[in-house]
């Protein structure tokens, strides 16, 4: 908190790393809010003072010359802007402000060589000077944009604050129309945005009418049921009132203290602009933020179709037919044609990778002629923009026409007057799609061009890839084209604008925002973040765990039992010897372990491989005996998941037998950077053990990865390429390790079956709280021996903890039979001394309701 405080303050950037459990987030917000009405109350006090010089000087001088004179006499005469008030309103703050931007520089210029006008002191002056370049945060109350990286973890960060906090600021959550309509016609639709723009611009949704009576709801008002409120708190509200959830989300953002949102909103320009998300002199706090990096290089890059060229060109065509703006569409019509017709014809492509063809163009003379072949010249690149002004000038042209003439029916409704709809002209313009292709074609031609100082930044890739509606049944096909059977073209074109500096998004955000603050459990190494993200932090922090030493079992093993090197690199990894052992080494670990178990591989090829073997050699049946398995599945729906998640934790709950951890519990095998890798909590007997098989190294040969190594060695003052590609592997290891010791009560084992863990250099690139734990074991059977100690130890104490907890429950029901036994209490007030009574135990003097959980479980 003294780390993200002192940045605030300072106005500078903060990062901090804190293994989860160490009530990290909790801390976060906490410390962002107390600084936010701090530094408000600082601010308004500070106008007050300014505010009572300039009176005093407008009460001996002039200052017609800068305000009104009804103004100047009333700023003189009046102490209204010189008081500091609380509870002063945004309309009153703002006019106050503006009048002391208006006065200070003139009154300044009124103290030239020493003198001091009238009616003020040499301190008077000396204020002044020293908050010149900050009075328009005079009385304004800095907005938090708080980001994380699923909408997911985005509640779990609400309900820290409506369960363990007593603040209860203004605050609004940001989410998608496909979370938040509340229309089922809606959803239904293929594209819900594209369906719900035109239900607006067509006055058919009756929700988006009604977006007011949702944003003035009592529920959602201060001191209502949902003041502070989660995406689905809104949609509950939205349904009951008929009011869109997505619009009022929007609206109420703009008067929030706090916004949530996932961290992509803040990152992507487009999406940020859209969203109305003003980062200027406000803060951003980005949790979770192991991903900014890889999240910010693709929020600055952009990949166009060609058949997304295609609808663009269809829609020009068409608007050029009923004779709407045909220069402008003329122009966009043969622009997207000409880059169909690149894209789509025979060339040589210089990387393949199984059905993929890529090609790249590297530098800025080659992007030149690369845009000169695709109609893209200075004068064009010019007019592009002049045709993109005028079409959204004529979209919203149409916008207000149609608002018009929606509100004409309303009132020819209400008086049961006839119109001559027949009679009106029809309205067209580029659909929002189309429009924000080409937004994002301006801003990619921005950063690539030749003469921009990112273009060493960028390649721009021609690609060729298998069309994914291939395989697709056909059910779904028609369901894409509005029921429509349709040819599907073998092959996808693709042109490819891609950053290969995360710098050139992050560095944008960092000199907008007042202080950027970005937290993880894996953030290391942070020197990393600092030259790839291209900013400056004042603060840096690798927190240790709140994990007792003796909680946790950390351990690299070289050696199956068998002896075989465990070393899981492409060749070695086809090996039999190296399969067989792997397996009869989880095995052994599951036979000991109690509970849950995470084992991560690097890819789904070898989790497929080695699945494979083992059930051919009856290892995976063994396993079974031991632990129902559960396999991590590739791609899939977000439901699909869902259900095998809480099918892995029902099996654990209901095999739940304390001092029997052979028979008991459960394995998931997953990969590295997967969906069990990432979010999710497995605390308590969810996950005793994680098992590491080796380093998830990117792709070698991906193009992406190539580019970015290569242009990492050529950028001075960037990590060098090799150093960015092992940074990759062990920030997805950080992350798999972080999934289990989920609080300061918690225990487990961690062990990384890797021979190339022996070495220091390797056992450096870990997280803080874990490198200064690791035990090293040449040999499998002491590494074994030593584990089952720690296992035997913990569910020992376990037992204990649980035998002491049911013997004080007994306690509490004799004493209650002897209470009762003596005076007869009625059942109401029983239960309410009762309340009273774990209210007292749990919730000790001065602590906050909800600051822990009474099984301590929840304790940060």
């Amino acid at each position: 908190m003294n780390h993200m405080i002192r940045a605030m303050n300072a106005a500078k950037h903060a990062m901090i790393e804190s293994p989860t459990g160490s009530g990290k987030s909790l801390a976060l917000l906490c410390a962002a809010l107390t600084w936010q009405k701090e530094f408000t109350e600082k601010q308004r006090a500070l106008q007050a003072q300014i505010s009572q010089a300039i009176a005093r000087f407008g009460r001996h001088n002039s200052l017609s010359e800068v305000l009104s004179e009804d103004r100047a006499g009333k700023f003189a005469m009046d102490d209204d802007f010189a008081r500091p008030r609380s509870h002063a309103t945004a309309s009153e703050i703002s006019r106050a402000t503006v009048m002391v931007e208006k006065t200070v520089p003139y009154i300044l210029e009124q103290s030239v060589d020493g003198q001091v006008p009238r009616g003020l002191t040499q301190g008077d002056i000396d204020l002044l000077k020293a908050n010149k370049d900050g009075l328009h945060l005079l009385g304004r109350r800095p907005r938090i944009y708080f980001g994380s990286r699923t909408h997911k973890q985005v509640s779990q960060l609400i309900e820290e604050l409506r369960v363990k906090t007593n603040y209860r600021p203004r605050s609004a959550v940001l989410g998608s129309r496909s979370q938040t309509c509340i229309r089922k016609d809606v959803l239904r639709a293929p594209s819900v945005d594209d369906r719900c723009r035109e239900m607006v611009e067509n006055g058919k949704c009756a929700a988006y009418h009604r977006v007011k009576k949702l944003v003035q709801h009592t529920a959602l008002a201060t001191g209502g049921e949902s003041q502070i409120w989660d995406l689905e708190d809104l949609v509950k509200v939205g349904r009951k009132v008929n009011g869109c959830a997505y619009f009022a989300s929007r609206e109420l953002s703009g008067s929030a203290d706090i916004v949530f949102c996932p961290y992509n909103y803040i990152l992507d320009p487009g999406v940020r602009e859209a969203a109305g998300i003003i980062l200027e002199d406000n803060i951003v706090i980005l949790d979770e933020a192991h991903n900014v990096e890889n999240a910010a290089r693709d929020a600055g890059s952009k990949e166009f179709t060609d058949q997304q060229l295609n609808g663009l060109a269809g829609e020009c065509a068409g608007l050029i037919h009923r004779g709407i703006l045909s220069e402008e569409h003329r122009f966009v019509n043969t622009l997207a044609n000409t880059i169909i017709a690149q894209l789509q014809q025979q060339q040589q492509f210089e990387y393949h990778d199984y059905e993929t063809r890529t090609n790249v163009w590297p530098g800025s003379e080659s992007v030149r002629s690369l845009f000169q072949r695709l109609m893209l010249t200075d004068e064009s690149r010019s007019q592009l923009q002049l045709t993109y002004l005028s079409l959204e000038a004529h979209r919203n042209k149409c916008r207000e026409e149609m608002k018009r003439r929606q509100e004409e029916r309303r009132q020819r409704e209400v008086f049961g007057a006839e119109g001559d709809e027949e009679m009106e002209e029809p309205l067209g313009h580029l659909s929002n799609g189309s429009m924000k292709m080409l937004t994002g074609l301006l801003r990619m031609l921005s950063y690539c061009w030749p003469e921009s100082e990112f273009a060493n930044d960028y390649r721009v890739a021609m690609i060729r890839r298998p069309n994914p509606e291939l395989f697709l049944g056909s059910r779904q096909r028609r369901r894409r084209n509005n029921g429509l059977e349709s040819t599907i073209p073998p092959h996808i074109n693709v042109l490819a604008f891609w950053s290969l500096n995360p710098g050139v998004i992050f560095k944008d955000i960092a000199s907008k925002a007042r202080s950027v603050i970005l937290t993880s459990g894996t953030l290391s190494p942070l020197s990393s973040y600092a030259s790839e993200l291209q900013v400056e932090f004042l603060s840096t922090l690798e927190a240790s765990h709140v994990i007792a030493p003796d909680r946790c079992w950390a351990a690299t093993i070289a050696c199956g039992p068998s002896g075989t090197v465990l070393e899981a690199k492409y060749q070695t990894s086809e090996q039999l010897e190296f399969q067989d052992d792997v397996g009869s080494a989880i095995l052994s670990i599951a036979m000991k372990s109690p509970d849950g178990m995470l084992v991560f591989v690097p890819s789904y090829a070898l989790l497929n491989k080695l699945l494979g073997r083992w059930q051919a050699t009856g290892v995976r049946q063994e396993l079974e005996l031991h632990k129902s398995v559960f396999v991590e599945p590739q791609g899939g729906s977000k439901k699909d998941f869902e259900k095998l998640l809480k099918k892995y934790r029902t099996e654990l709950a209901e095999r739940k037998v304390s001092g029997a951890p052979a028979q008991r519990g459960a394995v998931m095998f997953a990969v590295y950077r997967g969906k069990v890798s990432e979010g999710i909590d497995f605390k308590d007997y969810y996950c005793r053990t994680v098992v590491n098989i080796g380093i998830p190294f990117p792709a070698f040969k991906d193009v992406q990865v190539v580019l970015k190594r290569d242009y990492n060695d050529r950028c001075p003052g960037k990590l060098p390429g090799q150093a960015w590609y092992e940074v990759q592997a062990f920030r997805a290891i950080n992350q798999a390790l972080g999934r289990c010791l989920r609080h300061r009560m918690d225990w487990g084992a961690i062990i990384m079956l890797e021979a190339r863990f022996r070495f220091p250099g390797n056992i450096e690139k870990l997280s803080k709280w874990v490198r200064g734990r690791v035990r090293v074991f040449d040999q499998f059977l002491p590494a074994m021996d030593s584990l089952a100690e720690f296992y035997q130890a913990r569910i020992q104490e376990d037992i204990q903890n649980s035998d002491a907890a049911h013997f004080a429950d007994m306690e509490c029901d004799d004493d209650e039979d002897d209470m009762d036994s003596a005076v007869v209490v009625p059942r109401k007030t029983k239960e309410k001394s009762l309340v009273t009574t774990l209210h007292s135990f749990f919730y000790k003097p001065g602590q906050r309701h909800g600051a822990c959980s009474p099984g301590g479980s929840d304790q940060e």
